[in-house]
């Protein structure tokens, strides 16, 4: 008879993984781990190994994962959690939500499109800002971040938690020179500013400028297939994908997204 006492663990870590994963049935989280090499043969120890590691990719909670978060709040490592806004909908019913990148003292916030027409011509900008730390993080629970006055900002209900860089790292790049399109596997936002002229670089499988006019947001998509230059202190230079360069402002900042 194999030992009944290491049921109690197995439940328990398959309750973890489906508390980060609260919409799937418990055929589709079975499939889940099928899927992720602990199908029907699969050892106790295998299927323990692989929801241990589902666990730590998306945990249900921020403070599950350890080290991210001390006890004021203060966040180390990288996250992206996705929110819901259970209070809109957009196209054909969808329900509206955010993209929330939050790192060491920073948080990166995009609103996601609510049509496919805003995601190909009007993508809204990405809103940066410094913060005190994280009050709230739980999946089916309000995001909840404080401001560095400490006034809590609520982002919308918790659908999912993803680390993007490791407690031990604070995930700041300085240089994205020499990235391609062709092998990208990540998403940064850029902020510019040079001699008044500033604006903020959402670099993805397309590259969106965001700049402010007198009276309203100036958006526009680049077709790219190289960052030429793209450090730090230095005007940032981009290969366009059918030919030419365009020449922008100083990178200040580069902040990882995903």
């Amino acid at each position: 008879m194999k030992d009944p006492y290491r049921i109690p663990g197995m439940l328990d870590a398959l309750g973890h993984l489906w508390e980060a994963r609260p919409d799937l049935t418990l055929p589709r989280l079975l499939g889940l781990l099928e899927t992720h090499g602990a199908g029907w043969n699969a050892t106790d120890e295998e299927t323990l190994t692989v929801l241990r590691r589902l666990c730590a990719e998306t945990p249900a909670r921020l403070r599950d994962i350890p080290g991210a978060l001390d006890d004021d709040g203060g966040v180390h490592g990288r996250y992206l959690v996705t929110t819901e806004d259970s209070g809109s909908t957009g196209h054909a019913g969808t329900t509206a939500g955010r993209l929330v990148t939050l790192g060491p003292g920073r948080a990166a916030v995009r609103t996601l499109p609510a049509t496919r027409r805003q995601a190909l011509h009007e993508l809204p900008q990405p809103v940066v800002w410094d913060h005190a730390g994280v009050r709230s993080c739980s999946v089916a629970q309000p995001l909840v971040i404080l401001d560095t006055s400490g006034v809590p900002h609520h982002l919308g209900l918790v659908s999912s938690i993803r680390t993007v860089t490791a407690p031990a790292s604070d995930g700041e790049v300085r240089s994205l020179t020499g990235l391609r399109r062709a092998t990208l596997d990540t998403v940064h936002l850029l902020e510019l500013g040079d001699a008044g002229d500033s604006g903020t670089v959402l670099v993805d499988r397309s590259l969106w400028l965001f700049t402010a006019g007198r009276r309203e947001l100036h958006r526009e998509k680049l077709d790219w297939s190289r960052l030429d230059r793209a450090s730090v202190g230095e005007p940032l230079r981009v290969q366009l994908t059918h030919g030419g360069v365009r020449e922008l402002a100083v990178v200040e900042r580069i902040t990882r997204l995903e």
